[in-house]
């Protein structure tokens, strides 16, 4: 026979404090560069977070003299672990309006001190490109 308090179930994720986290980033004719990080999120301390969505786009604004490759990335790390790139975009030619865009919905959970970076990269030289790096997440009590 048990005694005390009653056995009650933990509430669903969705259920423990959620809130939205929402981080964006939009560039518009944005010459050639070296990698540069865009954005970064950590999940703080006591919480986890559900990834619903991410995407990386990437269009040739104005034609470039020497094709290199022109790519917006995101990547994960996960605490104490290595670095993946979770969604790139990417092209490598010099022709007005070429584009890449991906995209993915409820990807996976976050952890304590795992990072989620934005970054853009142009190593063409000359013209320019349009990025958007987006990702929308729920953060909850672990």
């Amino acid at each position: 026979m048990r005694t005390g308090q009653p056995l009650v179930a933990r509430p669903a994720w969705y259920d423990r404090n959620p809130a939205p986290v929402a981080q964006f980033y939009s560039g518009s004719g944005v010459a050639p560069h070296s990698a540069t990080v865009r954005w970064t999120y950590t999940v703080p301390a006591g919480k986890k977070a559900m990834v619903e969505f991410i995407e990386c786009a990437v269009w040739r604004r104005t034609a470039a003299t020497t094709a290199g490759s022109s790519r917006g990335f995101i990547q994960y790390t996960p605490q104490g672990m290595s670095t993946v790139v979770l969604l790139r975009a990417e092209i490598n030619t010099l022709t007005l309006g070429d584009k890449d865009c991906v995209t993915t919905g409820q990807a996976l959970v976050l952890k304590t001190g795992d990072t989620l970076e934005a970054i853009t990269e142009d190593l063409a030289t000359g013209g320019n490109c349009d990025y958007i790096l987006n990702v929308k997440a729920t953060e909850f009590d672990a």
